[in-house]
């Protein structure tokens, strides 16, 4: 059922192999959301200032709840977004080819995120 045909060459989900598109990702959130309920979804993914997102999202905290992910040159963030006009946003923000600090992207994808649920 996913929008875009996925590249799955392991079930460790480790492997630079394994290829899914952000389209994919938002569409398994979505129907996680609604087979599960937002209310688990949040408590199964971490927020502002816990777990994985401990260093970010502080003043987003409550109002974001995604999962992270790495490899050597990609960062990865997908989740919910509930916005300041209360509106709740499924999203995933994928950086390739990155170079440089890891640390300093995800603070610009922070930055960005920020951005989008003040303006909504």
């Amino acid at each position: 059922g996913l929008p875009q045909r996925p590249e799955w060459v392991d079930g460790s989900g480790l492997s630079r192999y394994n290829l899914f598109t952000p389209q994919d990702f938002v569409w398994l959130l979505d129907r996680m959301k609604t087979e599960f309920g937002m209310d688990r979804m949040k408590n199964i993914l971490p927020t502002g200032s816990v777990g994985t997102l401990s260093n970010y999202y502080k003043i987003d905290s409550g109002y974001i709840f995604a999962k992270t992910g790495s490899l050597s040159g990609v960062i990865a963030l997908s989740g919910y977004l509930i916005t300041m006009k209360n509106n709740l946003l499924i999203f995933s923000v994928l950086v390739n080819n990155q170079v440089g600090s890891a640390g300093k992207v995800r603070k610009e994808v922070e930055t960005f995120l920020h951005a989008i649920r003040e303006k909504n």
